[in-house]
């Protein structure tokens, strides 16, 4: 892990998200306006078992594609939530705290990845007339 991510106080089910994300880097969802996803944090109330009436955060992004709804959620994840792999909370206001805060360790990441991928303008603008590019 690097020093960067230890210094966050991360939980180890809150660093899954991250790896997810970082994973799904690689094939983002892209929205009509040309924007990446690469989880799509959903939170979802917990409606059996010993966790009942707590929260998980989960990714909504899933197989490709973004899912949802909560009853959908919850089934495609029911096994890790159960193993502890994504973060339990006993509140939905304190989910969306924590999700704000792992969020920005994926913005960091998209916008490093931003540097790394968009050209500089120079190499964006040819003129039309053989002027040197600038």
């Amino acid at each position: 892990m690097s020093d960067y991510l230890s210094s966050l106080g991360l939980t180890p089910q809150e660093l899954n998200k991250v790896a997810y994300h970082r994973e799904n880097l690689k094939n983002p969802y892209m929205t009509p306006e040309g924007d990446a996803v690469t989880i799509y944090s959903t939170g979802i109330m917990i409606p059996s078992g010993p966790n009942k009436g707590k929260f998980a955060s989960v990714p909504g992004y899933v197989g490709g594609k973004i899912v949802r709804d909560e009853g959908e959620l919850y089934k495609l994840w029911k096994k890790d939530i159960d193993a502890g792999r994504w973060p339990l909370y006993d509140s939905s206001k304190e989910l969306n705290a924590r999700d704000q805060y792992v969020h920005q360790v994926m913005d960091y990441d998209m916008q490093n990845l931003m540097k790394q991928t968009v050209p500089e303008p120079a190499l964006m603008y040819k003129d039309p007339f053989g002027a040197p590019d600038y």
